[in-house]
């Protein structure tokens, strides 16, 4: 149900032409192991969205270790699911800690 959520939200997203978000292609680029990795970085920023400061290192740290798991053209997908918990704003910021 969940990752039928983030996909959802992508889709709807994408097709907004006020929003601001920015993906690399369609979802149908994703491989199983991209949508599996996805879900759980989307999941990571739900957790950092609403834990104090050590739970959101640690989902920082989580997000970190699931991006090698994206293939690279497929990783900006993880960076805009950060508005999908958090703020569109927050993008920036946050991708700079995980994506270094």
């Amino acid at each position: 149900m969940y990752a039928q959520t983030w996909q959802k939200w992508l889709r709807v997203c994408s097709k907004d032409p006020g929003s601001p978000i920015r993906l690399p292609g369609s979802l149908a680029m994703l491989t199983g192991q991209d949508i599996r990795a996805l879900g759980a970085i989307s999941a990571c920023w739900e957790l950092y969205a609403g834990s104090d400061p050590v739970g959101q290192a640690g989902a920082l740290a989580a997000v970190r270790h699931l991006l090698p798991a994206v293939q690279p053209q497929c990783r900006p997908f993880a960076r805009e699911l950060i508005a999908c918990s958090l703020d569109w704003d927050d993008r920036d910021r946050l991708w700079a800690l995980v994506n270094a």
